[in-house]
Protein backbone atom coordinates (compact mmCIF):
# COMPACT_ATOMS: atom_id res chain seq x y z
CA UNK A 1 0.00 0.00 0.00
CA UNK A 2 2.68 2.65 0.91
CA UNK A 3 4.16 1.59 -2.20
CA UNK A 4 1.33 3.05 -4.18
CA UNK A 5 1.01 6.15 -2.21
CA UNK A 6 5.32 7.20 -2.93
CA UNK A 7 4.39 6.00 -6.51
CA UNK A 8 1.39 8.59 -7.02
CA UNK A 9 3.39 10.94 -4.70
CA UNK A 10 6.50 10.62 -7.42
CA UNK A 11 4.07 10.59 -10.11
CA UNK A 12 2.43 13.90 -8.83
CA UNK A 13 5.58 15.63 -7.94
CA UNK A 14 7.69 14.65 -11.60
CA UNK A 15 4.64 16.28 -13.50
CA UNK A 16 4.75 19.37 -11.15
CA UNK A 17 8.44 19.60 -12.09
CA UNK A 18 7.80 19.02 -15.46
CA UNK A 19 4.96 20.84 -16.69
CA UNK A 20 5.29 24.27 -14.22
CA UNK A 21 8.84 24.09 -13.05
CA UNK A 22 10.63 24.21 -15.57
CA UNK A 23 8.62 26.08 -18.58
CA UNK A 24 8.42 28.98 -15.54
CA UNK A 25 12.29 28.58 -15.08
CA UNK A 26 13.17 28.66 -19.26
CA UNK A 27 10.78 31.84 -19.65
CA UNK A 28 12.34 33.55 -17.10
CA UNK A 29 15.80 33.14 -18.33
CA UNK A 30 15.05 34.07 -21.75
CA UNK A 31 13.31 37.19 -20.68
CA UNK A 32 16.10 37.73 -18.77
CA UNK A 33 18.09 37.39 -21.69
CA UNK A 34 16.37 39.37 -24.41
CA UNK A 35 16.06 42.00 -21.65
CA UNK A 36 19.95 41.82 -21.41
CA UNK A 37 20.46 42.04 -25.38
CA UNK A 38 17.61 44.89 -25.65
CA UNK A 39 19.69 47.14 -23.04
CA UNK A 40 23.12 46.62 -24.96
CA UNK A 41 21.09 47.21 -28.43
CA UNK A 42 20.29 50.88 -26.34
CA UNK A 43 22.99 51.35 -24.75
CA UNK A 44 25.42 51.14 -27.76
CA UNK A 45 23.76 53.96 -30.05
CA UNK A 46 23.88 55.97 -26.94
CA UNK A 47 27.67 55.58 -26.03
CA UNK A 48 28.25 56.22 -29.93
CA UNK A 49 26.94 59.15 -30.26
CA UNK A 50 28.25 60.52 -26.62
CA UNK A 51 31.30 59.91 -28.35
CA UNK A 52 30.44 61.74 -31.47
CA UNK A 53 29.02 64.87 -29.37
CA UNK A 54 32.78 64.96 -27.17
CA UNK A 55 34.76 64.63 -30.14
CA UNK A 56 33.31 67.13 -31.74
CA UNK A 57 33.50 69.83 -28.71
CA UNK A 58 36.90 69.70 -28.42
CA UNK A 59 38.52 70.76 -32.26
CA UNK A 60 42.12 69.27 -32.65
CA UNK A 61 44.61 71.36 -31.91
CA UNK A 62 46.27 71.17 -35.66
CA UNK A 63 43.00 72.34 -37.14
CA UNK A 64 42.41 76.24 -37.39
CA UNK A 65 39.49 78.02 -38.12
CA UNK A 66 39.36 79.99 -41.98
CA UNK A 67 39.97 83.51 -41.36
CA UNK A 68 37.22 85.49 -42.69
CA UNK A 69 39.61 88.42 -43.70
CA UNK A 70 39.06 89.02 -47.02
CA UNK A 71 35.92 86.55 -47.86
CA UNK A 72 33.87 88.48 -50.51
CA UNK A 73 30.22 89.31 -49.27
CA UNK A 74 27.45 90.16 -51.83
CA UNK A 75 25.52 92.81 -51.23
CA UNK A 76 22.47 95.28 -52.75
CA UNK A 77 22.42 99.12 -52.93
CA UNK A 78 19.64 100.20 -51.26
CA UNK A 79 18.24 103.33 -52.65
Amino acid sequence: MSFILYALLFFFLYNLIVKVVLPVYRTTRQIKKQFSQMKQQFQQPEAATQQAATASQTPPPSQKKPSKLGEYIDFEEVK
